[in-house]
């Protein structure tokens, strides 16, 4: 898969930005992300705690607009790895994980939802996120349309499935499973989304994923993560995917030219990242989708896709 162009959204920054949403008003050039920002690493077992931010960023690159969102007002509650859905009508659906603690003080994540009304009134911080906890933890949470959800129950039995449900009157109900093939090298021991499926059709769309796959390397056991694309296909309350054997992104995609990485891991002794929460097809690009991918728990790179070159071999 031919890769039209790598650029560092964020350049010469210190911290880490990573997992944005990202979404483009009509009318307007500037592109808006929500993405994570983290200090620190979190310990072996731990999420990486930080805040929310958004950001309007112009055409060529300035930063127009930088504010916090939402910050953890109380220990042990953390936002994460938003994905956003534009309607019709503008309005928002934003997917996240919540993480929570169980009285021992671990770490469970849910699945939760932001719906923003409108693209003004909300810039002083996130609207309040509803929790869905019908279905136990999980995580990817992502919208497919404005009833339609998509997540990965924290369950072995769905490392390589996702649930979709609906949500009518903040009553959720599950529809189906999606089950992925258990033997793609880039996807042995996981597989999750990353941005909302690309209606092509009322019923068919074009679905970038992720993978995760344990490596040893020079004697550690490491979790390698790619991306990849499939066709989500979908009948009445039924879903299915068509899934393409080679990645369109591995971490090898962001080495220099001595074969060294592009920026540091945040956890370089057990990880191997690259992971997208948001992409985008720009007004005037209708060919272009621009894939913003979380490198290394670091730091964000949009990469550029032909649509063409990504349906091929998955669409007639």
């Amino acid at each position: 898969m031919k890769v039209h162009q790598i650029k560092d959204i964020f350049p010469n920054i210190t911290l880490a930005r990573f997992n944005v949403a990202v979404w483009q008003k009509a009318g307007e050039d500037s592109l808006f992300f929500i993405g994570r920002e983290v200090t620190n690493a979190g310990d072996n077992g731990e999420p990486d705690t930080g805040i929310l931010k958004l950001f309007e960023v112009a055409k060529d690159g300035r930063i127009l607009h930088d504010k916090v969102i939402w910050q953890p007002i109380h220990e042990g509650i953390n936002l994460e790895d938003p994905r956003a859905l534009e309607l019709a009508n503008e309005n928002l659906i934003i997917g996240l994980t919540a993480v929570f603690r169980d009285r021992k003080g671990h770490p469970i994540p849910f699945p939760a939802i932001v719906k923003i009304d409108s693209h003004s009134s909300w810039k002083k911080e996130l609207p309040p996120f509803l929790v869905v906890d019908s279905f136990g933890p999980g995580k990817n949470l992502t919208p497919i349309d404005k009833n339609t959800y998509l997540f990965r129950p924290e369950v072995e039995a769905y490392y390589h499935k996702l649930l979709v449900f609906s949500l009518h009157s903040q009553i959720a109900e599950k529809i189906d499973d999606i089950s992925f093939p258990t033997d793609l090298p880039w996807a042995k021991w996981r597989i999750g989304t990353t941005m909302p499926p690309i209606w092509l059709t009322p019923n068919e769309a074009l679905f970038i994923i992720h993978g995760i796959s344990l490596h040893t390397i020079k004697g550690k056991e490491k979790y390698v993560y790619s991306i990849g694309r499939a066709k989500l296909i979908r009948k009445g309350n039924s879903f299915e995917v068509i899934v393409k054997k080679e990645p369109i992104l591995t971490p090898d995609d962001f080495l220099d030219e001595a074969g060294l990485p592009l920026v540091e891991e945040l956890h370089p002794d057990t990880r191997r990242v690259v992971y997208s929460c948001g992409g985008v097809i720009k007004k005037n690009y209708p060919d272009i989708l621009s894939l913003y991918v979380n490198v290394g728990d670091r730091t964000t790179f949009e990469v550029e896709f032909s649509m063409t070159e990504l349906k091929k071999g998955l669409f007639i």
